[in-house]
């Protein structure tokens, strides 16, 4: 987009449409109002920026049922509007196709908020035994506790334990990481599930034990298995709940549609799948979620797959539909489950991390859902991780229409991006995380990867050069502020503001239009819906977002001050500014 505007040229032409002034060549898009000539529903008026190389610029739409039937300048858009007609005027910022989150736990975000103690920021013992005092305290109904958010370099390698938190309650206490890779239990919670120093360890997990061979109370991976009725675990009506609270955090941020990768999250129930499709039912469900099904080497997954589309036949609705499948290929750096291609630097045995599907497991699984038109969707932190998805794209000779995606890579060797480009793996990065965090990339990052390594992590800039489909993500609630501004933003500065020493790997930064792109148009293309979704133009459905300031005529700096005003999804705002 905008490939022969110099970076000047371009912002001029911005601010000229953001003070009212016509835009060259924005040109007249008016394939028809359904070719039935009746008046637009709505039409606006505004700066739009529209995502579309061929119409990048317009100063007005027409939509009629929930579709843009005119894209172009203002004086093209008179003939659509009618007696009923509603005429809205933008005067200052730009509009521009709705946000998509490539991956955000939205259900689990909604539960964390109502159903959970929130201990994400709490770095000190004190301060966890303090927020989970106060949450046993206020809700006395709960006959288990459920936390999420402790941060896993608060304890090092070996954990949190048990005995931590032992003394607060009697009742089970099962408290999840920020990046949901390790848990904690106190005792009453491993009694209940009879886990002692006879449970046996299991292959794509960690049971951290003392000297003598005792449980701590610290899990991480796949042992997760041994109490999965202790966590995400919550009722229809609970969730119905939760769903409505991320719906209320992620609408005034202009997000209209969201990858939620886990809708099997809660214990195998249906209870997420189920809350989802009633509140589509009811009219409740505003924004667009596409779900992901998780499935495990060691239950059978290929079988799984197919259960998965029963499911999606039971559930789909009008926004909600269960069209991918999830893969948890690694864990993560902070508990040294990502697995790497080369030792972890501290490592004195060569250890490289841990795999959860070995390559044949792994490419039937993905031969089997791309057979019944199902994406997979690979959480890959570390570079070996990244290298077996793609070993196994290639074994299962995966069809590049299939829009299979690897999302995080922390790490990636210059190798695999070519593998991608050449397979069409669809990058779902997140740029939220493209800084350094003074105690991450300190007490994790270089002592477990080493300087090279950790100077070179979370690529971007060399997935779009070699012409690969970049979507941005947050993780939510693993990233906490999930404002879309503030990933474009963090994508081309890869810095806090005004914090120089948070730069990490500069080379990899990218442009406004690649970010913006990422945010909107390859986010549908991921999710299979460019086609009528992700950018501005005739005949797609009118998900829109509409920005107090033009976020492309202002520096870098500045992208995250601007403020959403309305946000539109299928011709409706769902959501006003007051």
């Amino acid at each position: 987009m905008f490939q022969n505007l110099t970076r000047r040229e371009f912002i001029k032409i911005s601010s000229l449409a953001a003070l009212g002034f016509v835009v060259a060549d924005c040109g007249d898009n008016k394939a028809a109002t359904g070719g039935n000539g009746k008046p637009a529903d709505i039409v606006i008026y505004g700066n739009f920026y529209t995502v579309d190389k061929k119409n990048p610029k317009a100063e007005a739409v027409a939509i009629k049922d929930g579709k843009f039937v005119y894209v172009g300048a203002a004086a093209g858009v008179k003939e659509y509007i009618g007696k009923n007609t509603k005429v809205q005027r933008y005067n200052n910022g730009v509009i521009m196709p709705g946000f998509v989150d490539g991956h955000a736990h939205g259900h689990l975000g909604g539960s964390k908020m109502l159903l959970m103690c929130s201990l994400n920021g709490c770095k000190t013992i004190e301060k966890i035994r303090e927020k989970l005092k106060d949450f046993i305290a206020k809700h006395p109904e709960m006959e288990r506790i459920q936390g999420i958010g402790w941060d896993d370099a608060t304890f090092g390698a070996s954990g949190p334990t048990a005995a931590m938190i032992d003394d607060l309650t009697d009742k089970p206490v099962s408290l999840i990481d920020y990046g949901h890779h390790s848990y904690w239990l106190n005792s009453s919670a491993m009694k209940l599930k009879n886990i002692t120093k006879d449970t046996p360890d299991v292959a794509d997990g960690v049971i951290v034990r003392d000297a003598k061979g005792n449980p701590t109370g610290c899990f991480r991976e796949g042992a997760k298995n041994y109490f999965e009725d202790l966590v995400y675990h919550f009722t229809v009506d609970q969730y119905k709940k939760a769903i409505l609270r991320y719906q209320e955090v992620f609408l005034p941020l202009g997000l209209t549609m969201t990858f939620d990768p886990m809708v099997n999250l809660d214990y195998g129930s249906e209870n997420v799948m189920e809350a989802y499709r009633q509140l589509d039912d009811e009219g409740k469900l505003k924004i667009r979620v596409h779900g992901g099904y998780q499935v495990f080497a060691d239950k059978n997954p290929v079988a799984d797959v197919e259960h998965a589309v029963r499911l999606r036949k039971k559930f789909k609705g009008r926004r909600f539909d269960i069209d991918n499948i999830k893969i948890l290929l690694d864990g993560v750096l902070e508990s040294r489950t990502a697995y790497l291609n080369e030792p972890y630097s501290d490592s004195k045995d060569g250890y490289r991390g841990m795999l959860r599907f070995d390559t044949d497991t792994l490419a039937d699984t993905v031969k089997k859902a791309n057979e019944l038109n199902i994406t997979i969707h690979i959480h890959t932190i570390g570079d070996g991780a990244v290298t077996k998805a793609l070993d196994a794209f290639e074994k299962a000779a995966s069809a590049p229409d299939k829009r299979n995606a690897i999302t995080h890579m922390q790490l990636v060797k210059p190798a695999d991006i070519d593998r991608m480009a050449k397979l069409n793996v669809v990058a779902v990065a997140n740029p939220f995380w493209f800084t350094k965090e003074p105690d991450y990339h300190v007490k994790l990052s270089i002592p477990y990867l080493g300087k090279e390594r950790a100077e070179k992590q979370y690529p971007m800039k060399s997935f779009f050069e070699k012409g690969i489909v970049v979507s941005q993500a947050t993780d939510y609630p693993v990233t906490t502020d999930i404002n879309p501004l503030l990933g474009i933003q963090s994508g081309i500065m890869r810095q806090v503001p005004d914090k120089p020493e948070t730069l990490l790997n500069p080379k990899e930064s990218v442009t406004l239009e690649q970010m913006i792109t990422a945010a909107t148009l390859n986010g549908a293309y991921e999710l299979k819906c460019e086609a009528r979704l992700g950018s501005i133009e005739v005949g797609k459905e009118a998900d829109m977002v509409a920005l107090n300031s033009d976020i492309t005529a202002c520096t870098p700096e500045k992208i995250t001050d601007a403020k959403v005003l309305g946000t539109m999804i299928g011709g409706e705002w769902v959501y006003t500014s007051k």
